[in-house]
C-alpha cells in the first residue's frame, strides 16, 4: 500500500513543486506570475521544499536501508550457520566475530547505541548495525527510531 500511494504521490508533488519553483525563479528574470514579490519568493522556497522532499521520499522508500539491512544480515547469518554449524547454538564469539565480518564486508559498522541492541546485544539483531555511509546512516536512524 505504501509504495502504492508514493508511486501516486509522487508525480504530483513533483510536479507542483517544479511549477512553483519555476515560478519563483522566473521572478528573478521579472517574469512575473504572482502580485506580490512575497509571493514569488514563497513560491519558489516551497517549490524547492517540495522538490527536496521528494527525492528524499524515493532515496527512502526503496528496499534499501532497514530492510536492506536486515536481508544482509539474514545473507550473513546463513553463510555463518553454513560455515559453523556447531557454533550457531548458545552465545559464540566465534560465530559473533563471523557475523560481523561479514555485515562489515556489506559496509556496516557493529553498534550497541541504539536501545533495542543495548536490550538484545547479539550478532543477528539488525538494530546493532549502522551503515557506514552518511546519507544510508541518517535513513537507517530516522527509520530505526520510527520502527
Amino acid at each position: 500500500m505504501k509504495e502504492d500511494m508514493i508511486a501516486f504521490v509522487a508525480p504530483l508533488t513533483l510536479a507542483l513543486g517544479a511549477g512553483l519553483f519555476s515560478a519563483g525563479l522566473l521572478s528573478f528574470f521579472d517574469i512575473h506570475f504572482f502580485k506580490k514579490r512575497s509571493a514569488e519568493r514563497a513560491a519558489f522556497a516551497s517549490g524547492l521544499a517540495l522538490l527536496v522532499l521528494t527525492e528524499f521520499i524515493f532515496a527512502a522508500s526503496g528496499t534499501r536501508f532497514l530492510n536492506g539491512q536486515r536481508n544482509d544480515l539474514l545473507e550473513c547469518r546463513l553463510e555463518a550457520e553454513t560455515a559453523l554449524p556447531s557454533e550457531r547454538r548458545g552465545n559464540s564469539r566465534v560465530f559473533h566475530g563471523h557475523v560481523v565480518r561479514c555485515m562489515e564486508g556489506f559496509g556496516y559498522e557493529w553498534t550497541t547505541a541504539h536501545r533495542r541492541c543495548k536490550d538484545e546485544p547479539v550478532s543477528t539483531n539488525p538494530f546493532c548495525y549502522l551503515p557506514k555511509r552518511l546519507f544510508d546512516r541518517v535513513a537507517t536512524e530516522i527509520q530505526m527510531m520510527v520502527e
